[in-house]
């Protein structure tokens, strides 16, 4: 946000990575790790695995490859990735015949999938809500720094991945639906990623900015928690 004292915190779940990372479980690709692919655990709910005759080792070694070049050049996902990974075209998996043809078995698979991962996130969003909860956060963070945070606005990125763990991908926050689902552990998360924000900040600013506290807007419901704009 731009107003003097404000704050956004949004929660997304991209539609085009959780077909992806459906996609390389349901087939079993071992994708390289790089600074913008950590290696994310298995989804929960677990994908159905693939029956691919003649997916071979090679195939699939060549694949997870493919996928991981997809993965960095779509991260953080939007309309544009999503339509690159959905047929008939899969525009994105051009030269990636390996990865497409995999792509083609399990797209529908996939998307039911991300549907019943997309429920499972509004039923957490609404049985632990966080948005007063997240003001408070900022307020102490505010009170322990000695002054405000200049506004910003924080996109957080949720998957449905098992465990209760987070990673920075790319320079973005992601975590685990099983972190956010659990309130205590994930207003901790917050809490340190606000005070490294709110240190990196004020040093950028030269240590000079007010003093008081001051809280702001935010809340589940300002990114929707889903990014619904990439909904095939």
């Amino acid at each position: 946000m731009t107003d003097e004292g404000r704050w956004g915190i949004t929660l997304t779940m991209p539609q085009s990575l959780l077909l992806a990372l459906h996609l390389r479980d349901a087939a079993g690709l071992r994708p390289p790790t790089s600074p913008a692919l950590p290696d994310l655990p298995p989804l929960d709910p677990p994908a159905t695995p693939l029956r691919a005759a003649g997916a071979d080792l090679a195939g699939l070694e060549v694949a997870g490859r493919q996928w991981a070049r997809w993965w960095t050049g779509a991260f953080p996902g939007g309309p544009g990735a999503l339509t690159s990974i959905l047929p008939p075209r899969f525009d994105g998996l051009a030269g990636m015949p390996e990865l497409r043809g995999l792509a083609e078995l399990g797209i529908d698979d996939a998307v039911a999938w991300a549907a019943r991962a997309r429920a499972l996130e509004d039923r957490v969003l609404r049985r632990t809500p966080t948005a007063l909860f997240e003001t408070n956060v900022l307020t102490g963070v505010e009170r322990e720094l000695g002054r405000r945070i200049r506004p910003f606005s924080l996109e957080v990125l949720v998957l449905p991945v098992t465990g209760t763990g987070s990673w920075d991908v790319a320079g973005r926050a992601v975590v685990s639906l099983g972190l956010r689902a659990d309130r205590d552990a994930y207003l901790e998360w917050l809490r340190a990623r606000l005070l490294a924000l709110g240190r990196a900040r004020w040093g950028a600013a030269g240590g000079t900015g007010p003093t008081s506290a001051a809280g702001g807007g935010a809340g589940d419901g300002a990114g929707d928690g889903a990014d619904r704009s990439e909904q095939p």
